[in-house]
């Protein structure tokens, strides 16, 4: 159990919970928008292989590429829905410890943060510094310790003020490991 003697040095505090659709919505994220080429990358491949199969006969049709392509993009579009899908159903199903709508709290302090969550016991000390990336959308501040392990924090369960604060701390500590989406 880590001890912090100074609780003056403390900026704010932040409590949190995550529901069943919170995750949804956070795998959405991840998989479209946390990198900003993944939309275009499919959009692209799609052209590419219509662009291939539109060409016949020594002759390229417009409307087979357009046809083609809206096709190919929506399969991959919808590949990738299924995936997503697959993946919430199977993780709130395998949720034994009850993740789903338990308590987290955040402790911001001016190098670090210490989390604790009402499902495991002790807590977790983790300097800015090591945070892999962070990640603000519209309705979360998600939290990347690896590329795989993120944690998320609802903008509904904190006021203004508390998200600008926030906003300015991860702009300041993160710098370019910081981006909203």
């Amino acid at each position: 159990m880590i001890l912090i003697k100074d609780n003056d040095n403390k900026l704010f505090t932040v409590k949190t919970s995550m529901e069943k659709e919170d995750y949804r919505k956070f795998l959405y994220t991840a998989t479209f928008l946390r990198s900003k080429i993944i939309i275009p990358f499919i959009l692209i491949i799609a052209a590419l292989a219509a662009a291939f199969l539109a060409y016949g006969e020594n002759q390229f049709s417009k409307t087979k590429f357009v046809i083609m392509w809206i096709v190919l993009a929506g399969m991959a579009f919808l590949t990738i829905i299924f995936k997503v899908e697959r993946k919430n159903n199977q993780r709130i199903k395998t949720d034994k410890t009850g993740v789903f709508n338990s308590e987290e709290t955040l402790d911001f302090y001016k190098d670090f943060l210490i989390i604790k969550s009402s499902v495991f016991e002790g807590e977790s000390k983790i300097n800015y510094s090591q945070l892999y990336q962070v990640l603000e959308s519209k309705d979360y501040f998600i939290n990347y310790f690896n590329v795989n392990q993120a944690s998320l924090i609802r903008k509904k369960d904190i006021d203004a003020e508390t998200i600008e604060k926030l906003r300015i701390l991860y702009q300041e500590k993160m710098g370019e490991k910081y981006r909203k989406i």
